[in-house]
C-alpha cells in the first residue's frame, strides 16, 4: 500500500495503473515461460548447476558517503538495488572466489560463476565539460571513476579467470541509453542532474541505477544503433579479456527482435542468456524456454532459479527448492544472482549476507546431489549446440 501511495503522489493515477500493468505482465509471462521451460526445455542426463551474474564492471553507487548525501536531499531511492549496487572491490572478488573454490562437483571441479561484464561507464568529467552535449565513455580497463586501486582489482579478476572460478561474458557496452540520459540532463531534469552531481546515472523511478523502461532498454533503439552497440561491446570485450564472448545478455532482459539477434549473429554470438520473459518495445513481452531457437537460430538460455539475498531477500531454502524442482524435471539449474550480492562498495553487511547464502546453497547442493556438475554459461551453451 505504501508503494501505491508513493506512486500516486508522484505520478498520479496513471502511474499506479502503469506499475500494476507492468507487475501483472511480468508475473504472467514469468509463469508462462516457466511452464514452457518444463514442457520443452533442454534436459541433461545428470544435475547441472550454472550461476549467471550480471552488472560486473558497472559503477552505479560510488559509496556510503553518497548514500548519506542522498538521504539528506530527498533523492533517496526506494529499492535496495539502487542503494547497494557499487563497483566490486578486489577483496570482494577474492572472497567470492574463496567460496566458489571451497565447493567441488562430481568431477572435483570448483563452482564457477559466469560474470557478465558491462564494458564501459560514463566519463562524468568529459561529459560535464561538453555541457552534456557529447557522451564520453571510460572502458573498464582504463579504470573507474570511483575505484582508485584498479590494478589490484584487475589482479583479483585475473586470479579468478585463471583458476576457472570466474568466466567473463558480455553484458553489453553500456547498461543504459546515453542519448536519453543526455537529453534529460540538457533539459534540466532535477533528478538526473542531482544524480550526475553525485556521479551516478539516474532516472525518475530509480535514481541510482537504470530500470527496464527508458534508459534501461538499450536494445530497444533502431537496428543501426543496435549493430553499433553490439560491435563496440564485443570489440571492447575481446580487447580487455583477450577472448570472444560466446554468450551475452541484454540489460534488463529488454531487446528488440529480430534486430538484436541479427546484430549478435553478425558478431558470431549465437547464444543469449535471459529470464523466462523478454521485454519488447512498448512494454510488450514474450516468453522463452531453455534451448529455444530465436531469429537466425539464436539459442536462448533461460534462468530458472533465483539467488538474490540482498534485493529479493532470497534464502538458502528458497533457492534450494527451485534447484530441486529443476533437477527433478531434468533441467539444468540456471541461477540468477547479480553482482550486487557480492560487492562491499556500499556495505560489507550485504556482501557478507550474499556470500553466506551462496555458500549455504552450494554446500547443500553438493551434499544432496553428489553427481552435480558445475558449468559456466558458455560451456552449457556449447553442450546444447553440439547436440544439433
Amino acid at each position: 500500500m505504501s508503494v501505491l501511495l508513493s506512486t500516486l503522489s508522484e505520478d498520479g493515477v496513471r502511474g499506479v495503473f502503469r506499475r500494476i500493468h507492468k507487475s501483472q505482465s511480468l508475473w504472467w509471462y514469468s509463469r508462462r515461460g516457466r511452464k514452457l521451460n518444463y514442457q520443452f526445455g533442454w534436459q541433461s542426463e545428470h544435475p547441472v548447476l550454472v550461476i549467471e551474474s550480471d552488472d560486473w564492471g558497472a559503477e552505479r553507487v560510488p559509496g556510503p558517503d553518497v548514500i548519506r548525501e542522498m538521504q539528506g536531499t530527498g533523492f533517496y531511492p526506494k529499492n535496495l538495488t539502487a542503494v547497494c549496487d557499487g563497483i566490486e572491490r578486489p577483496n570482494d572478488v577474492d572472497r567470492l572466489c574463496d567460496v566458489l573454490n571451497s565447493h567441488k562437483d562430481s568431477g572435483r571441479n570448483p563452482a564457477v560463476i559466469t560474470a557478465n561484464f558491462v564494458m564501459a561507464n560514463p566519463d562524468f568529467l568529459a561529459i560535464r565539460e561538453s555541457n552534456y552535449s557529447v557522451f564520453k565513455a571510460k572502458i573498464i580497463d582504463e579504470g573507474w571513476n570511483h575505484e582508485q586501486d584498479s590494478a589490484a582489482l584487475w589482479q583479483s579478476y585475473r586470479n579468478g579467470f585463471r583458476s576457472g572460478l570466474i568466466v567473463p561474458q558480455l553484458h553489453g557496452m553500456l547498461h543504459f541509453c546515453p542519448d536519453e540520459w543526455l537529453r534529460k540532463l540538457r533539459q534540466g531534469d532535477a533528478v538526473s542532474l542531482k544524480a550526475f552531481s553525485l556521479q551516478m546515472i539516474g532516472e525518475r523511478e530509480d535514481i541510482a541505477s537504470v530500470g527496464r523502461e527508458g534508459m534501461g532498454a538499450i536494445y530497444h533503439v533502431e537496428a543501426e544503433a543496435i549493430n553499433r552497440l553490439v560491435e563496440e561491446g564485443l570489440g571492447a570485450f575481446k580487447r580487455v579479456f583477450g577472448m570472444d564472448s560466446i554468450t551475452t545478455i541484454a540489460p534488463c532482459y529488454a531487446w528488440r527482435s529480430p534486430e538484436t539477434e541479427e546484430a549478435l549473429l553478425l558478431q558470431r554470438i549465437r547464444v543469449m542468456q535471459g529470464r523466462e520473459y523478454q521485454i519488447l518495445p512498448g512494454w510488450k513481452m514474450k516468453a522463452h524456454y531453455l534451448g529455444e531457437r530465436g531469429p537466425g537460430g539464436t539459442l536462448y538460455l533461460v534462468r530458472n532459479c533465483l539467488l538474490e539475498p540482498v534485493d529479493a531477500m532470497t534464502t538458502v531454502e528458497q533457492c534450494i527448492a527451485q534447484i530441486e524442482e529443476s533437477f527433478r524435471s531434468g533441467l539444468p539449474a540456471i541461477i540468477c544472482s547479480h553482482r550486487m550480492n557480492y560487492s562491499s562498495r556500499v556495505s560489507t553487511k550485504f556482501r557478507d549476507k550474499g556470500l553466506s547464502t551462496l555458500d549455504g546453497v552450494l554446500k547443500q547442493i553438493t551434499k544432496e546431489f553428489p553427481d552435480v556438475e558445475f558449468l559456466s554459461s558458455d560451456k552449457l551453451a556449447l553442450r546444447i549446440l553440439e547436440e544439433d
